[in-house]
């Protein structure tokens, strides 16, 4: 994704462990004209198989050491979720999708990842259908065949 954005403009740092996992800002720090924000990435291979996406609310189940998923800790100024399998990118302004949840949590249900992905836990997330999310939770889609990626 660094290679599509760069090939657009932006100029991209990779965030330091300590902006990434303790402050929560994202993995990369864009810039570009003279103003930089932070962006998360997430990716959504699955999401081409499944039909879904997944908003991770819980990141460890573990009791002695539970983690709150992304969906909550996200402090970047967008999250970009990368279904590239379905050419396709959907931005999220992480406030905006937090003031979202708790309707989201009515709708659609959330489950725990059950193919052993991690060891000793597991992580949890709302399964929310991919064409659903780019018709009404997206901030903004960025189709990738119709640019030519």
């Amino acid at each position: 994704m660094d290679d599509f954005f760069r090939q657009k403009g932006f100029q991209i740092r990779q965030t330091t462990r300590e902006e990434e996992r303790v402050l929560c800002l994202g993995d990369r720090q864009f810039f570009r004209n003279g103003k930089s924000f932070f962006v998360e990435y997430k990716s959504g291979i699955q999401t081409h198989y499944t039909g879904n996406i997944f908003l991770e609310t819980i990141s460890v189940d573990d009791p002695n050491h539970f983690k709150i998923g992304w969906v909550y800790t996200c402090k970047a100024d967008y999250i970009i979720y990368a279904t590239v399998l379905d050419d396709c990118l959907l931005m999220f302004i992480p406030d905006q999708l937090r003031k979202k949840m708790e309707r989201l949590k009515l709708v659609f249900r959330e489950a725990a990842t059950n193919n052993h992905q991690n060891i000793g836990y597991n992580t949890h997330g709302l399964i929310v259908p991919f064409e659903w999310a780019k018709q009404n939770l997206a901030d903004r889609i960025i189709e990738l065949e119709s640019i030519g990626v």
